[in-house]
């Protein structure tokens, strides 16, 4: 298994350079070659394309929606991603979005934050402290 990293996300997603996009395109390509993302290169990615290239949450959303149908790619948390795509069409970070499923998935029975965007979205399980 090999895997990604952010620039390589980034290459495939927005084709914005050719002969790097063939690379990717050929390695992903390989006969029983598998792929691991972990979480911290989707929230990088995230972040690349709507810092550096203007994407929209939605759009970032339906690329990982994309991302998430090739058979050989792998994520650290397939679950929290998919379930993190409509909080991300909403707006909301994936970083954030990702770190909340992570706690609760871990077993944790409350997560503060001052963040209202997440207290919105996740509450009960996410508060202000008191």
């Amino acid at each position: 298994m090999t895997a990604l990293d952010t620039n390589v996300l980034v290459r495939f997603l927005t084709q914005d350079d050719p002969g790097q996009l063939a690379q990717v395109l050929r390695m992903l390509n390989r006969k029983r070659a598998l792929f691991f993302v972990c979480d911290l290169v989707l929230s990088e990615t995230d972040w690349v394309l709507r810092s550096l290239y203007d994407w929209t949450g939605r759009e970032v959303a339906d690329a990982f929606a994309r991302l998430a149908t090739i058979h050989n790619l792998t994520f650290e948390n397939e679950g929290g991603l998919r379930s993190s795509l409509k909080a991300l069409r909403e707006g909301a970070d994936l970083a954030d979005e990702l770190i909340v499923r992570n706690c609760r998935d871990r077993g944790a029975k409350s997560f503060a934050t001052f963040d209202t965007g997440i207290v919105r979205r996740h509450r009960p399980f996410a508060g202000i402290p008191s």
